[in-house]
């Protein structure tokens, strides 16, 4: 028998991020998106939570993160970003980093402050097709020497440390690189038409010389499947988060509004459209916690995180529309939330490989 139960952990850490959504996140959410910036007192309420640095504990776990992302992005889709970039990148490092690169790693984030660390997968030119990468690395005496670019990295300019999928020798391969180094530069911060508040820029890479020691997982290499994977059940999980938002909302909104003497709600058009937002919903978390279960359990996840993003990638978009229309003309205006939420489940869609769990 299958159980979607909650252990008293999961149910206690639930508990905490709600209440952190409500209270602080969602208010904050709307002044984020008109300025395109987090402001830093919402960074470092991300950071209490200890989420981000859990990652670098024996507790990782991709089914945890899954949960608390989308109780992140019930309140804000680029808030609940702004913790999976960092999760993405600490994550990979403690699957699949050397004993070295752990040691060396790990403890820079394991401090009081927000610290971002981004995963560079997508290109400006992908064309949704994340395995074309043309960013290389060729192999020197020594090192390596890695040259392309990088687009849509969340808080580009706040990252401390990039991880960066690249090819070498005729496979995808991953490469630990500071953003400090020599050839490494940020691009400024270009409006989106969602998720404005992340600060999304290209990263480019020119001559970079790496040491051996920089690529992910030293001799032994890693498994660049699995970060794809687990950028894909990230956001899967961002996006029902974001469809819960909608369909919350929407609900009371259509029991209170009166059309032609009679609640919206009781429209059977209506009624029939809301009770499929709560059915696709559920299953987006259902499939979204498969993935996530089958990453935790260490097994190879790559049919079922593509399966839960290309629903999910559906499904929110067609649960935001709705949200939108239901809404009739209140629904594009600013003083409702659910067209921003249209405008960030449209630009999750297409974020595949920027974060992770």
């Amino acid at each position: 028998m299958i159980s979607f139960e909650l252990t008293q952990e999961q149910k206690l850490a639930q508990s905490m991020v709600q209440e952190l959504a409500a209270a602080q996140l969602r208010p904050a959410a709307r002044g984020a998106d008109d300025r395109e910036a987090i402001p830093s007192s919402i960074l470092d309420q991300l950071w209490a939570t200890g989420i981000v640095q859990s990652q670098a504990e024996a507790g990782y776990s991709p089914s945890l993160n899954a949960l608390l992302l989308e109780e992140l992005a019930v309140a804000d889709a680029a808030f609940a970003i702004a913790a999976a970039a960092p999760i993405g990148f600490l994550g990979a490092i403690t699957a699949q980093g050397s004993p070295a690169q752990k040691k060396n790693l790990l403890p820079l984030f394991a401090g009081d402050q927000y610290r971002c660390g981004g995963v560079a997968i997508m290109e400006p030119d992908f064309a949704f097709d994340v395995s074309s990468i043309r960013t290389a690395a060729i192999k020197m005496r020594d090192g390596y020497r890695l040259s392309g670019m990088k687009g849509l990295v969340p808080l580009a300019r706040h990252c401390s440390h990039f991880i960066v999928i690249a090819q070498c020798d005729g496979a995808a391969d991953a490469f630990i690189v500071e953003r400090s180094a020599s050839g490494v530069s940020v691009g400024e911060h270009k409006p989106t038409i969602g998720l404005r508040a992340l600060e999304m820029a290209t990263v480019s890479f020119k001559d970079v010389e790496l040491d051996a020691s920089a690529r992910l997982g030293e001799r032994a290499g890693c498994d660049v499947q699995r970060i794809v994977n687990s950028a894909r059940t990230a956001l899967s999980a961002i996006m029902t988060g974001t469809s819960r938002a909608v369909m919350e909302f929407v609900m009371p909104y259509t029991k209170e509004r009166v059309v032609h003497g009679d609640a919206l709600a009781k429209k059977q058009t209506i009624a029939f459209r809301l009770a499929d937002m709560r059915i696709e919903t559920d299953a987006m978390r259902w499939m979204t916690w498969k993935a996530a279960s089958i990453l935790e359990q260490g097994g190879d996840a790559t049919r079922q995180a593509q399966l839960a993003y290309t629903y999910c990638g559906e499904q929110a978009m067609w649960i935001a529309d709705e949200g939108v229309q239901m809404l009739g003309g209140h629904g594009y205006l600013r003083d409702n939330p659910v067209e921003m939420w249209y405008r960030d489940t449209r630009t999750v869609s297409v974020m595949e490989g920027a974060v992770g769990v």
